[in-house]
């Protein structure tokens, strides 16, 4: 019965859209001088067909070029029955540059925006288990999620790159809300690279956690934006993951909590990994 509801629509749809372009092609006619109609049903039957033809080929190009690449986590985290846990070193293929995951964060494919701008995502999987193994009646809770994406854009080399982060630092602060604001001073202890930390809440008053790396070397300028919900363990690894990115040429950060944990399918707080002693 559905898919006939949806033939329906369809038909309904395209008889709508055809109506319309004929009483275009119809209006050109008559202002031509012309009352037939066989060239105004001929034109609008070839333009709607076009019309739908152009969204097709135009919706699979987009769901090839941006769904496409982030199936495989997708399907992953949805499949995804245990909790991985620990911190594992990651390396890109595609421009070198590092960072520290945690959990089940996966990586997915790059999508192109063009030849010089592109993007990749990392998403925590561990939610696909977590969300099996909560209470199904459990709706006051919220379970830990985290997720980055990392912008890579090629341009010239920069003339200060010390200049560039602190502008690109003055203008993730300008954009502060009432729903998000940042907690502290931009950190720029790491060379190339500028940190911020921010948090908010939603409409239904619940908080979160933005974490915002900046870093340029050569002729390529990422960012690299965090969002997480959780507890203040949870926070505490994304916040590491995010602030481990390095360039390509920069050593990679050490893994400073390298203690097994777990992700609570539950609201309890989890005791934060040791620091390893100095």
């Amino acid at each position: 019965m559905g898919i006939v509801f949806v033939i329906l629509a369809f038909l309904i749809l395209a008889a709508f859209i055809y109506g319309i372009f004929f009483l275009i092609f119809k209006l050109g006619w008559i202002i031509a001088g012309s009352s037939r109609n066989k060239w105004p049903l001929i034109l609008a039957g070839v333009a709607t067909v076009l019309l739908f033809a152009v969204t097709i080929i135009s919706t699979m190009v987009g769901v090839n070029k941006y769904i496409m690449p982030i199936m495989p986590v997708v399907e992953k985290t949805i499949q995804k029955t245990d909790i991985t846990t620990g911190i594992r070193p990651y390396t890109d293929q595609q421009y070198g540059f590092s960072i520290n995951l945690f959990g089940g964060t996966e990586m997915t494919e790059w999508i192109n925006i063009d030849k010089d701008e592109h993007f990749v995502l990392g998403f925590d999987t561990n939610i696909g288990a977590v969300a099996k193994k909560r209470n199904p009646t459990d709706n006051n809770s919220v379970p830990p999620i985290s997720g980055f994406v990392v912008y890579v854009q090629k341009d010239e080399p920069l003339a200060s790159v010390e200049q560039y982060l602190q502008e690109q630092a003055d203008e993730w602060l300008s954009v502060q809300s009432p729903q998000v604001s940042f907690m502290s001073a931009p950190d720029f202890s790491v060379p190339n690279t500028v940190f911020l930390e921010g948090e908010g809440s939603t409409d239904q008053g619940r908080n979160f956690r933005i974490y915002v790396t900046i870093a340029a070397q050569d002729d390529l300028r990422y960012a690299v934006v965090g969002f997480v919900t959780g507890n203040l363990a949870y926070y505490q690894l994304a916040k590491d993951e995010i602030r481990s990115f390095r360039p390509a040429g920069m050593p990679p950060a050490p893994l400073v909590r390298n203690t097994a944990f777990t992700v609570p399918a539950q609201e309890q707080q989890p005791a934060l990994p040791e620091q390893p002693a100095n």
